[in-house]
């Protein structure tokens, strides 16, 4: 993995690859939250279902991110995980859900031309995050304003 101008673009080009498929992954993902939320559901469970839909969606991200890293360490060669005791499938994802989440507990360093990858993932779990919360805030809002209208509570 050295240093040469190719390789860094294709780590500029699979890291924004990669963050232009989590985004709109994310938006169609909020969007088909949106459209099949559970109204006829009590307020609580209502919530419940669309918080662990939108967990789901995070993990979904942090696994194609994941594969980010597969393909830059075994196919592209611009890089390596250092620290995983195993390679497969479950090493990258753990690595990704750490990053995505900004966890990073440090035991999985990332090498050579993939810390690129690693320092922008974060920003996007983070602005992917923040649009999950306020998101969950304005479907909260309009149901509770359309409860309080009936009279009813959560």
């Amino acid at each position: 993995m050295p240093d040469t101008p190719i390789n860094y673009l294709l780590a500029v080009g699979l890291t924004a690859g990669l963050t232009v498929i989590c985004v709109g992954l994310h938006y169609e993902a909020l969007r088909l939250i949106s459209s099949i939320h559970p109204k006829r559901l009590s307020g609580k469970l209502s919530i419940a279902v669309m918080i662990l839909l939108i967990i789901v969606t995070h993990c979904v991200e942090a696994v194609v991110f994941s594969g980010g890293y597969w393909l830059g360490t075994e196919l592209l060669g611009i890089g390596r995980l250092s620290g995983m005791q195993e390679h497969g499938p479950a090493a990258y994802i753990y690595f990704s859900l750490e990053t995505f989440t900004t966890q990073s507990i440090g035991d999985i360093v990332p090498i050579g031309q993939l810390r690129l990858l690693a320092a922008v993932q974060p920003l996007v779990g983070l602005i992917l995050i923040g649009w999950s919360t306020s998101f969950t805030f304005l479907i909260m809002r309009r149901d509770w304003q359309w409860d309080d209208e009936r009279g009813a509570r959560n």
